[in-house]
């Protein structure tokens, strides 16, 4: 049986260019569009903050404290 895949709006709040970058991702359901989120937060450093929306609805928003991480 094939996976039904879901289509998500991916925003990553970039610092280097004070832009926020909008993606459509294609992704097999919640969970894994919370891992991908995971996955883009860490791809750089230049990332604060990564938000998946389903539709009207954000399912998540994982963002990395830089003052903390700096200390």
């Amino acid at each position: 049986m094939a996976r039904t895949m879901k289509a998500y709006r991916v925003l990553i709040h970039d610092l280097a260019s004070a832009e926020t970058v909008v993606l459509t991702a294609e992704l097999a359901g919640d969970r894994r569009a919370r891992e991908f989120a995971r996955e883009r937060l860490a791809s750089s450093p230049d990332y604060a903050a990564v938000e998946i929306w389903d539709g009207p609805v954000r399912l998540c928003r994982l963002s990395i404290d830089r003052d903390r991480e700096a200390a």
